[in-house]
């Protein structure tokens, strides 16, 4: 018996592509999170499943963050969540979890479900705190680059600058 096997019989979905998402979202690469979707209707998965399992991810992270004991050292996962936490922030991923669970809630109302999915994913992309004003960098499929801390970019007059 082999996990991946039981994985499809079961209709979970695979650790692999979780942590795809989750560091294409830390990445602010949107093109990337599309192909993982992509990736995964290839194999038929179950994006509502994907997204129930995408948010317990989140929350693992989220203990990780919080209370690290809370992973067991002998958690094969444990490596992967560690290094997830350390690569957002608190607010993030607790935004992040949100998302994903409204984003199951509306699944049903989605045209589909790589639509509802998907659109989970660009909520995530677009809401990201640490993302105002990048948005046209990820549309055009740039890597995004991060303003500083409280920066504010005025680009609609030119006489003003980023303060």
């Amino acid at each position: 018996v082999e996990e991946q096997s039981v994985r499809a019989m079961l209709g979970s979905v695979e650790q692999e592509y979780l942590r795809d998402i989750m560091r294409a979202l830390k990445e602010h690469d949107g093109t990337a999170v599309l192909a993982v979707a992509d990736r995964m209707a290839e194999r038929s998965l179950s994006f509502e499943v994907a997204l129930q399992e995408l948010a317990t991810l989140m929350h693992r992270i989220a203990l990780a963050q919080t209370v690290a004991q809370a992973i067991a050292a002998d958690d094969p996962e444990r490596a992967a969540i560690m290094t997830l936490a350390a690569g957002f922030g608190a607010e993030e991923i607790q935004l992040l979890y949100q998302i994903a669970l409204n984003g199951r809630h509306d699944i049903g109302l989605a045209p589909d479900d790589y639509a509802g999915f998907t659109m989970t994913l660009m909520r995530m992309l677009a809401f990201m705190p640490s993302t105002a004003g990048t948005a046209a960098a990820r549309v055009a499929g740039a890597s995004a680059v991060r303003a500083p801390a409280g920066a504010i970019a005025v680009a609609a007059d030119s006489k003003k600058k980023t303060v």
